[in-house]
């Protein structure tokens, strides 16, 4: 998400350093190809040292403001007045309502309208400081986690763009938080990521599944044997048949290359799956039935 605005504030000589965590990553090589190629310093920091390194990067480069970008790891207090204007966190969601380090999981899982971009002056809490900017867009029934994220990495370059201007001619207003309207998403653990077939309808799975889209390769379907598929594309049928609807949730109603790969939801509700991931690959949902998956098998 942070890549866009890195890349264009490189590009208008903007930036006199990026620091980046000490862990070595895709992400990591692009920054680091994007610095070598401008000859900016790209330095890493380590966790156990962050606030001695941090404090010795800003008096060596003695930046007028430092704009966090996904940074994992909490700035100390102490080191967030050192530049001029301060440091700013740009949080990939809107707050207050969806504070956290993974927030975008969640708003695609529970079906939130809106995705958005938050600007706040950094205080000594997570995602806790004055609003300066926000930026908001709604969300689509077929988002997916990486779809979302190319839309919150170019609204970055544009409130990029926003936050230096308004801080160089000082027409930015901050607006405070409303506390008790805030609210705190953890990481997502591996029991979040597995489709409960009895509890949720096809609509409640295929948030799931697009929540889930590219970087967990698809939510998580166990078969009663024990073997694990990932679900990368799925779609809603309307209704059920009358025959559809006297089956288990999570039992497959269908699986040839006419009708899909079809399987009972809860509320009577059913599923097509339309691209699936498993250790031989990608492929449409019916192709399961050449591994061995047929028609009455259960999904639990």
């Amino acid at each position: 998400m942070a890549l866009p605005a890195v890349n264009q504030l490189i590009l208008n000589r903007l930036v006199v350093a990026v620091v980046m965590t000490d862990r070595i990553s895709e992400v990591h090589l692009t920054v680091k190809s994007l610095c070598d190629s401008a000859r900016i310093p790209l330095i890493q920091l380590s966790k156990v040292n962050l606030a001695l390194e941090l404090r010795g990067i800003l008096m060596k480069f003695q930046p007028d403001t430092v704009l966090v970008k996904t940074f994992p790891w909490k700035i100390p207090a102490e080191l967030l007045t050192v530049p001029k204007w301060g440091f700013y966190n740009f949080h990939y969601a809107p707050l207050p309502a969806y504070k956290g380090a993974n927030p975008l999981f969640w708003m695609i899982k529970n079906g939130d309208k809106e995705g958005g971009v938050t600007v706040h002056r950094m205080t000594e809490n997570f995602d806790e400081g004055p609003i300066v900017l926000k930026s908001t867009f709604p969300l689509q029934q077929n988002t997916t986690f990486g779809m979302l994220t190319a839309q919150l990495g170019y609204k970055g370059v544009e409130l990029t763009g926003q936050l230096l201007m308004g801080l160089q001619n000082g027409s930015l207003i901050e607006v405070s938080q409303d506390t008790t309207q805030g609210n705190w998403y953890k990481r997502p653990e591996q029991k979040d990521l597995m489709i409960e077939w009895k509890k949720m309808n096809a609509s409640d799975i295929q948030r799931l599944v697009n929540a889930c889209n590219p970087w967990n390769k698809g939510a998580v379907a166990r078969l009663e044997n024990g073997w694990m598929i990932g679900f990368t594309h799925v779609s809603p049928k309307k209704s059920a048949s009358e025959n559809e609807k006297s089956v288990v949730p999570g039992t497959i109603v269908h699986i040839n290359e006419k009708e899909g790969l079809c399987i009972q939801c809860a509320g009577n509700t059913i599923l097509t799956v339309t691209i699936v991931y498993t250790e031989e690959g990608f492929f449409p949902g019916y192709l399961l039935a050449d591994l061995g998956l047929k028609a009455g098998m259960l999904f639990v």
